[in-house]
């Protein structure tokens, strides 16, 4: 890779001249017929698209996308020679040996909103030879990398910083809101691209280093930390962006790990992977286990997405590696010598108090859609509902019934009849979850309406034999505070993101979450 590091007026000459050609993420869709980037990177083989034509917009996409070699004399007529020559300049043109007078693109360069970014080709060009080299530079319009990109809060910040960065996509989105941003990766070939983004996108608050994790930034602390790292298990190393050691976590426990010294009070740290859940010690305790002495001053978030078992894992690894059935074995022995139970994958968020309150542990099952609403929605309740006077702020609101709540009444048969035997309320925003409540909850859930407070329906609900006159207030406000948590109610200033329209016909696709047996309000 010879692309040019060094800061260069072909930059800013390319990156105006991409714009006004409109090399964007909505004319490049339209041209090739799909409705998002990411259906590029859906496959390893060389994507099936339309004809290119020789025009502006067509030239562009098959050298910098699609790793076409094309004509010198062409590229110059049709884009200009003052421009061909920016794009061999910067090491994003070079000579085709094979083919004399015809220019390709060593690596691929395509748009993130308003960023050009580059990275390793995914696809095999005609005629190169290709290969996934163990120091790969992950694209960053593959469905995983986008929608981390997706979730990751846009809200303005000091300091931000990215680790296992490779492109450095997030820290170049983030520069757009942050005074300062960092991109750190371990390998040299993701440092050079994220570097050359940097200059391409004219990114001056932006800062890439090569380093081990925090290496390099050692006695700063960041408002907000990202991760996506890699997190595949695996029982060597051969690839850096995808292997995480034998459980996977390897490089997300590190980071966790050494929270407590590089995220300020008051600061965030999001990271899209895959942990284990093991024997007596689910995933979201063991991240506040990681977390050391300092744990008291952290709230922990999980939201899974999917999960995988074991051994579904382990074949997944022996196919990918090619070491048949006795690899199959030797993975799940180390699973199983880790006690691992499951393999959950989804956001991990960590979040530092700044004051006096306490904190909280919390797992979540994302519903249809989750990005940064959803996400900052989780924070802000339950920061409140941590706080010392939570409860008694909470008497003086006013909730009402979220619209996509579900109320279900299991009945049996009984002495010849149908009784209702259990009762559960079920939602699927901003949250999958399932909660298990007591019968007379079903009578509470209309006097819901936002006219009547926490503290008026206690009353309401003793005066009508719902719950024992002795019921004190704080443990019937404790109830209302679990059922908005659950998204199964809503208060002013805490109103959840509006769910997705559900398309008739579509299947759940996301685990159970039970939030637990409301105790305490019932008698």
């Amino acid at each position: 890779m010879s692309l040019h590091l060094q800061s260069s007026p072909h930059f800013e000459l390319l990156r105006n001249y991409l714009r006004a050609a409109g090399y964007n993420e909505e004319s490049l869709c339209d041209r090739l017929e799909i409705r998002d980037m990411c259906e590029l990177a859906a496959h390893t083989g060389r994507p099936a698209t339309p004809a290119m034509g020789s025009d502006e917009l067509g030239l562009l996409i098959r050298l910098l996308l699609l790793g076409d070699d094309i004509d010198r004399q062409q590229l110059e007529s049709a884009l200009s020679p003052r421009v061909v020559e920016a794009f061999t300049s910067l090491g994003l043109a070079s000579l085709d040996p094979a083919t004399e007078g015809r220019l390709f693109c060593p690596v691929a360069v395509y748009p993130i909103g308003p960023l050009f970014i580059v990275s390793d080709r995914w696809f095999p060009v005609v005629g190169k030879e290709f290969q996934w080299s163990d120091d790969f530079v992950y694209p960053a319009i593959t469905p995983n990398t986008r929608e981390f990109l997706a979730a990751l809060p846009v809200t303005p910040c000091d300091s931000f910083l990215e680790l296992c960065a490779g492109t450095g996509a997030a820290a170049m989105a983030a520069s757009g809101y942050a005074q300062k941003s960092w991109a750190i990766d371990i390998t040299e070939r993701s440092t050079q691209m994220a570097e050359f983004n940097r200059l391409l996108n004219g990114l001056d608050n932006v800062t890439v280093l090569k380093g081990d994790l925090y290496e390099g930034v050692e006695g700063t602390q960041f408002d907000r930390i990202v991760a996506h790292p890699p997190y595949m298990p695996s029982l060597r190393a051969t690839r850096v962006f995808a292997d995480g050691g034998a459980d996977g976590e390897q490089i997300t426990r590190g980071i966790v790990t050494a929270l407590p010294r590089f995220l300020k009070p008051g600061g965030t740290f999001y990271c899209l992977a895959q942990a284990s859940d093991r024997q007596g010690a689910p995933l979201q305790q063991r991240l506040r286990g990681w977390l050391g002495e300092e744990q008291g001053d952290f709230d922990v978030a999980f939201i899974e997405m999917c999960q995988q078992d074991p051994k579904d894992a382990a074949f997944v690894y022996a196919l990918k590696t090619g070491g048949g059935f006795a690899v199959v074995d030797l993975m799940r022995d180390s699973f199983a010598s880790l006690g691992v139970e499951s393999l959950p994958y989804g956001w991990i968020v960590i979040q530092r108090r700044n004051s006096p309150r306490s904190v909280f542990t919390t797992r979540r099952s994302a519903g249809p859609r989750i990005g940064r609403e959803e996400i900052a929605w989780l924070l802000k309740w339950e920061t409140f509902a941590a706080g010392p006077s939570a409860l008694e702020d909470l008497q003086e609101k006013a909730p009402v019934v979220r619209p996509a709540l579900e109320f279900h009444a299991l009945h049996r048969m009984r002495e010849g009849k149908l009784a209702p035997e259990q009762f559960s309320l079920h939602t699927e925003a901003p949250f999958f979850g399932d909660c298990k409540v007591q019968f007379w909850v079903g009578f509470l859930l209309p006097l819901c309406d936002g006219k009547s407070t926490v503290r008026q329906l206690w009353e309401a609900c003793k005066t009508n034999n719902l719950i024992h006159a002795a019921t004190p207030l704080h443990e019937f406000a404790r109830l209302i505070g679990v059922l908005i948590s659950g998204g199964f109610l809503e208060v002013a200033a805490f109103y959840p993101p509006l769910p997705p329209q559900k398309p008739e016909g579509q299947r759940r696709i996301s685990a159970s979450l039970e939030i637990g047996h409301p105790a305490g309000a019932g008698r």
